[in-house]
């Protein structure tokens, strides 16, 4: 059975799939599963105070066999903004020249496409290999990500279906095919502060206190903490401030709160909790007394004796960082590469959270897909010669796991 990657690759494209219930585009992926032999549940979460999420599980393991590699992607895509702005209809998959367009080409229909095409190809020349081919597709890693991958993962364990490898098929590659596969990612986790202090007249300074200078206080301990210096595999850890401001009244007033919101980025050398405990101790130094709910202040002005501000805290963590360590699948994913693009990747772990955090605890995971210069963007396209390739990129894959 022969199976197009770019015909595939359209055919997802023109289904608008964003997050959670959208049955429609996994129907599709199911049905062409189906064709090729394999066996397909579409599983349904929901509750953890998210929406409902379709997942599919599907495969191909004639043998019972204990080692099994799966595809593991998703089919969501983020919106696509202003269409008027795009060259073509986003869910058109329309073709000009070289270049695929349509929202979710890069990240990461197409990466479905090759997959699916590599194993009907594989399975065409290999009916009966001595290992199981999964795969397990999400309708929900753009957003919550709770009822998605994790959830099947935990599924699978239930019913006591074992995972070896892992091939994530997120676009890991900055420039062009075959310059980086990815065996972890950063931890990322995001803070929303808001300080009080107490409204006044700018004239008189002494009976107020201003909560932009415990801000810019608490902004400048937080950014010349130096975190880490990297690792083998890992970039510095980074924080990154995305808002500061306040909610005033007029030039003339010192306001009486002020907000900020940061990210931070970390390496292996973290965890989370440490980085909680450090913001908390920047806030303590800088602020003052932290509060649960804003009618903790009460009605009462602060007290003009000792000026203590207060501040309120919230996180949310997306992901801890996470190293798989390199090493059958890192390595015959390195020769894959090597031999189609005629170029070794880097191991890397740059980029934002994925999936494959999920998955690390249940086997050794690589990521690699397309190029991941226009997700999320504005006429988002993918090479149509980059896509044929990273078909050949899976194919000799599965073809050196028979070895």
């Amino acid at each position: 059975m022969k199976i197009s990657p770019i015909e595939l690759s359209q055919q997802l494209i023109r289904i608008s799939s964003y997050s959670g219930n959208n049955p429609e585009v996994l129907e599709l992926v199911k049905k062409t599963l189906q064709n090729m032999g394999f066996e397909c549940q579409i599983i349904e979460f929901d509750g953890d105070n998210s929406y409902l999420v379709n997942n599919l599980h599907a495969i191909y393991n004639p043998h019972k066999s204990l080692k099994t590699i799966y595809f593991a992607g998703h089919t969501d895509v983020v919106k696509e903004g202003d269409k008027s702005k795009w060259r073509f209809d986003p869910f058109e998959a329309k073709i000009e020249g070289d270049k695929l367009f349509g929202r979710g080409a890069s990240d990461m229909k197409c990466a479905i496409a090759c997959f699916i095409s590599a194993v009907a190809e594989f399975l065409a020349q290999n009916p009966n290999p001595d290992f199981g081919i999964g795969f397990l597709i999400t309708n929900d890693e753009e957003n919550d990500s709770i009822n998605g991958t994790k959830k099947v993962l935990d599924w699978m364990k239930k019913q006591s279906m074992p995972i070896t490898y892992c091939l994530v098929g997120e676009p890991t590659n900055p420039n062009k095919l075959g310059e980086m596969i990815k065996i972890g990612r950063r931890g990322s986790i995001g803070f929303k502060i808001e300080i009080y202090g107490k409204q006044g007249h700018v004239a008189y300074p002494n009976i107020a206190l201003n909560p932009i200078t415990m801000l810019i206080n608490l902004c400048k301990v937080l950014k010349d903490q130096k975190m880490d210096n990297g690792t083998e595999f890992f970039d510095p850890s980074n924080l990154e401030f995305t808002d500061i401001g306040t909610e005033n009244l007029g030039s003339n007033v010192i306001p009486s709160k002020a907000h900020c919101t940061f990210n931070i980025r970390f390496n292996d050398t973290h965890k989370a909790q440490d980085i909680v405990d450090f913001v908390e101790y920047a806030l303590k130094k800088t602020v003052g007394q932290k509060i649960d709910n804003i009618q903790d202040l009460g009605d009462k002005s602060l007290p003009t004796a000792d000026f203590i501000g207060k501040y309120k805290m919230n996180y949310r963590l997306s992901g801890e960082a996470f190293l798989s360590k390199p090493k059958k699948l890192a390595k015959i994913t390195q020769e894959s590469v090597q031999k189609i693009c005629g170029m070794t990747p880097v191991l890397g772990t740059a980029g934002g959270t994925s999936d494959a955090r999920f998955i690390k605890d249940y086997a050794e995971v690589v990521e690699i897909g397309l190029v991941n210069e226009t997700a999320h963007k504005i006429d988002e396209f993918a090479l149509i010669s980059e896509i044929e390739n990273l078909q050949k990129i899976y194919l000799e894959i599965l073809k050196k796991l028979t070895k």
